[in-house]
């Protein structure tokens, strides 16, 4: 397999050894540069070499490759690296680096823990916010002294991806700043589970999400093509479908996903992520059916959630304050989240007090998708002058999925040991169909003569069409069969009041096809082309 391999410039080329391993080819494409700031390079180094810093924290191997050589190895700080790769590095240059556990920054306090109380740690690192880390410092009691060593700026290129079997991309900001355009069976793999929301978030579910480190993803992504071959597909699963599973506490939206795909044998994404201790409504899609990420990552969501105020309030009180909290309010997403904090404007639909107990308040949220709970019983507490934290949170809605329409993980495996002894029944039971998906989108309903045409990527002529909704040029189209099956998901190239169906001329241009080609008879031709003249 040809990979295409975000890295910056400066890191080009170091990958092909690793990947040749795991038996793929790789080059770089870099959306970013990283330009040293070398003024904070001096300061950092020399309060190192001063010995104020009780731990240095290497979060990449470029600080560690302009800032190790510089160190003085008798200086007295605890020194740890974020991989094994910063920690060659660092070593290299004569120091003794601690290594890590896991390729996650966040997991830098946990892993010094009571320690860090009443030290102080140095960051060199990108000038990228990671409040995350630096609070996670503070609240074990360490001082976090932070270093911008680099900026990384947007090369602004278009990255040369096309003719790669797969891309993949190594950091939440080079997925957001890469101009790029994914091709037609081409696989898209995160690092990890940051850089997989942040793909997320902006409609592209990513086929393979690693472990932060790039010999994980490349391993995740071989267990990925042995799984998913023909051999190893479940019997009665259909080519694309949805899959509603009940997340449980604990494992992450991406771990959950992962599981799910193993035991279909099917590349899978999953729409929504929901934090590893909250429950609830989780939609995984199957096969094509990844494609209606952009559609299902729109659609609005309920929550059921548990959130204890600090202080007493009276019912009536809590029921009126929470009725002010309906319709468009401003967010800006929890030091916790994986996404820019930007402020937002996100739309709550209904707030409804289920039950008081004490200090306990019990809540159901309509509301648009983005919107962050654990902010929101934040606002509220502060809207009731004593303060409030969420402390339980279950998801019974994803949009048309409700938690009525969930299955267990426990379930989706019984019902694949079922359908490899021969009784597909319960697996069918459990798989919903694609058209469950498409939410309030725009249809168009088309004769069965028009199908397998759009199934292999031809335009769509008015004289195909039965009936359609109303729609605007540019607006994504769901396209359906007689019997309400999912064809594909397409861009209107003309108002749907501009023409009328089984007329000539261009209407919809497929996007996204779910529908197999050979489900429905070919009766479309191709002509030769004529001697040229």
């Amino acid at each position: 397999m040809l990979i295409a391999i975000t890295r910056l410039a400066e890191k080009a080329g170091r990958d092909a050894a690793l990947c040749a391993q795991y038996g793929h080819t790789c080059y770089t494409v870099s959306p970013l540069r990283a330009e040293l700031q070398e003024e904070n390079i001096d300061r950092f180094v020399a309060e190192a070499n001063a010995g104020n810093f009780d731990a240095i924290f290497f979060t990449s191997a470029l600080p560690a490759e302009v800032i190790a050589p510089r160190l003085r190895p008798d200086a007295g700080a605890r020194i740890v690296a974020i991989g094994p790769r910063t920690a060659q590095t660092l070593k290299a240059c004569g120091l003794q680096p601690e290594t890590l556990p896991s390729y996650y920054s966040a997991d830098f306090a946990p892993y010094l823990g009571d320690w860090l109380k009443g030290r102080k740690v140095g960051i060199p690192r990108a000038a990228v916010p990671n409040p995350g880390l630096l609070q996670a410092i503070r609240d074990l009691g360490g001082e976090a002294c932070e270093y911008p060593a680099y900026t990384l700026v947007p090369t602004g290129e278009d990255l040369d991806t096309a003719g790669a079997d797969a891309v993949l991309f190594t950091s939440a900001s080079s997925f957001t700043e890469a101009h790029w355009t994914r091709q037609a069976g081409q696989t898209v793999a995160a690092i990890g589970t940051v850089t997989a929301t942040a793909m997320e978030r902006a409609g592209v579910a990513p086929d393979v999400v690693g472990d932060g480190s790039l010999a994980g993803t490349l391993a995740a992504l071989n267990s990925r093509e042995e799984r998913t071959g023909p051999e190893h597909r479940v019997p009665g699963v259909p080519q694309a479908g949805l899959i509603a599973v009940d997340k449980p506490r604990g494992p992450s939206s991406h771990q959950v996903a992962a599981w799910v795909g193993e035991m279909l044998g099917m590349p899978i994404g999953h729409a929504g992520t929901l934090d590893p201790m909250v429950t609830g409504v989780l939609v995984i899609m199957i096969g094509p059916a990844v494609r209606l990420a952009p559609v299902l990552l729109k659609e609005r969501k309920e929550y059921v959630c548990l959130m204890r105020l600090h202080g007493d309030v009276s019912r009536e009180e809590i029921e009126e304050t929470a009725r002010e909290f309906a319709g468009r309010i401003y967010q800006r997403p929890p030091r916790r989240s994986a996404v820019k904090r930007n402020l937002r404007i996100r739309r709550i639909y209904d707030l409804e007090v289920l039950d008081v107990d004490g200090r306990l308040v019990l809540f159901r949220a309509v509301c648009d998708a983005g919107t962050y709970i654990r902010s929101l019983c934040h606002h509220l507490g502060l809207a009731l002058g004593v303060g409030a934290h969420m402390q339980e949170l279950r998801r019974t809605r994803s949009g048309a999925v409700g938690e009525n329409e969930t299955c267990t993980l426990h379930e989706v495996r019984d019902a694949v040991v079922a359908a490899r002894a021969g009784d597909t029944a319960p697996l069918a039971a459990l798989i919903l169909p694609p058209i469950q998906g498409i939410g309030d989108l725009p249809r168009i309903v088309v004769r069965d003569t028009a199908i397998d045409a759009l199934c292999h990527g031809a335009q769509l002529a008015g004289v195909g069409v039965l009936s359609r909704t109303k729609y605007q040029k540019g607006d994504l189209v769901a396209v359906l069969s007689e019997k309400d099956e999912l064809i594909c998901l397409g861009e209107a190239l003309t108002d749907s009041s501009a023409y009328e169906p089984g007329k000539t001329g261009l209407v919809l241009a497929p996007r996204a096809v779910m529908m197999a080609a050979g489900t429905y008879p070919r009766v479309w031709t191709t002509h030769p082309r004529g001697p040229a003249k």
